[in-house]
């Protein structure tokens, strides 16, 4: 068996002593590895679009922003395992993958086929979730000094500074031909939200849809009240987030305003989002 590693040497600190320690498992396994560090965003992609050949199975090494990078870049036919060892690793918890590295190598070389359907966010695909507002504000002004340094607490202070400017952008957003205006919204393919808050109990990787959660009321302490409710999983009950599944959407605001996907910035509004004809295969554990 064949496996290309696509390894980020930045994701969490950089975890160089767990990674040889996968790859050795994948070897004693009876794989033959490629291993590649990427070097910059988006470096995958174009490592893979020009690799001859990538093998059985491509691993991405790091955390939700790295396995954006590789599936941007995934051929089709070619399956996706995933070793987490990023800051986030959103995709990993809703796939339940281990984070030892043996037991991540064994579903590696092992696992079981579970097939996922991107969404695309004007071209260019995302597994986990994409977001505008305040959310994806809290992405473009983290320090990725201190991301490389501190982790989850470099968002943390980036959700503080940009706490009070929620509210002054309003947001259209057109789910399936219906117009909507919000003051932040987040597009979701799973469950989950900054590793283990439930973002939406309707959402699931298993249906060819996505939720979108609209924040329909200003102001900083209606946000406080949201940020409450998703810590304890009750999100969509507060009252103000409107919860939809959709097919389709285009987002617009009045100036130029960014994007995130998969928790990295993702360009700027308009913002034009729907699904991959096609869906992808991705290892998971068989138990």
């Amino acid at each position: 068996m064949d496996i290309t590693v696509i390894f980020n040497p930045t994701a969490g600190g950089g975890r160089a002593k767990r990674l040889r320690q996968f790859v050795r498992a994948l070897e004693q396994g009876g794989a033959r590895v490629r291993l590649y560090h990427t070097r910059a965003p988006g470096d995958a992609t174009r490592f893979l679009r020009e690799l001859g050949d990538p093998g059985d199975r491509v691993v991405a090494a790091g955390g939700d922003g790295t396995v954006n990078d590789v599936i941007n870049g995934l051929r089709p036919g070619v399956a996706l395992a995933v070793f987490p060892i990023g800051t986030a690793n959103v995709l990993a918890r809703e796939l339940a993958i281990p984070r030892r590295p043996e037991a991540a190598a064994r579903v590696a070389l092992e696992g079981r086929a579970q097939t996922i359907t991107p969404a695309r966010l004007n071209g260019r695909r995302f597994l986990v979730m994409a977001g505008v507002g305040y959310d994806a504000w809290v992405v473009d002004q983290v320090d990725l000094i201190s991301k490389r340094r501190i982790g989850k607490l470099a968002y943390l202070v980036s959700m503080i500074r940009q706490l009070f400017r929620y509210g002054e952008v309003t947001f259209r957003v057109t789910v399936d031909g219906r117009p909507l205006d919000c003051f932040s919204a987040v597009i979701s393919n799973g469950r989950y939200y900054g590793g283990g808050f439930v973002l939406s109990r309707q959402a699931s990787l298993a249906r060819r849809s996505v939720q979108v959660l609209l924040f329909q009321r200003p102001g900083p302490l209606f946000l406080l009240r949201c940020l409450a409710a998703l810590a304890l999983g009750r999100l969509e009950k507060v009252d103000g987030v409107a919860s939809l599944s959709a097919e389709r959407l285009t987002i617009s605001a009045p100036g130029l305003e960014p994007v995130q996907t998969d928790g990295d910035p993702a360009g700027w509004l308009p913002a034009e989002i729907d699904l991959e004809p096609e869906p992808v295969t991705v290892l998971v554990s068989r138990t």
